[in-house]
């Protein structure tokens, strides 16, 4: 069975120079737990990063709320694992997919300045997976 999905995740930071917005896409764990999203799931790093590479590779359009025509496209995309944290100093717990988007359109560049928009909506199908109780 496939199901869509989304997940909403603040903005971390956007550059009113380059019109460029970075934030986490999604991040799956917290302190080395699972993170529940809004409809129950929990995604697995690697699962995450196949994703990730994907959309990538494929797509890298940026849409406002899913629809319509591209207003931007991703630029940066790094996967977040322990590995990585490590290599980098990075001390908290989160793991998950950090990216950058930059923003082409003046209008869209305007609703984040505005704070109109203000996160990240990932969004997609999975196979869901019933795990057993722990």
């Amino acid at each position: 069975m496939s199901d869509a999905f989304s997940i909403t995740v603040p903005i971390a930071k956007a550059d009113p120079e380059t019109h460029m917005v970075r934030g986490w896409a999604s991040v799956v764990e917290r302190d080395g737990r699972p993170v529940i999203d809004g409809q129950g799931d929990v995604i697995a790093l690697d699962d995450l990063r196949a994703a990730a590479h994907r959309f990538v590779a494929q797509a890298r359009v940026s849409k406002a709320q899913h629809r319509g025509e591209p207003i931007g496209e991703v630029v940066e995309s790094v996967i977040v694992d322990d590995d990585f944290a490590a290599a980098h100093g990075i001390t908290h717990g989160d793991r998950g997919w950090w990216i950058g988007v930059q923003i082409h359109d003046p209008a869209t560049w305007a609703k984040v300045e505005e704070g109109v928009l203000k996160s990240f909506s990932l969004g997609g199908k999975g196979r869901r997976t019933p795990l057993p109780d722990i």
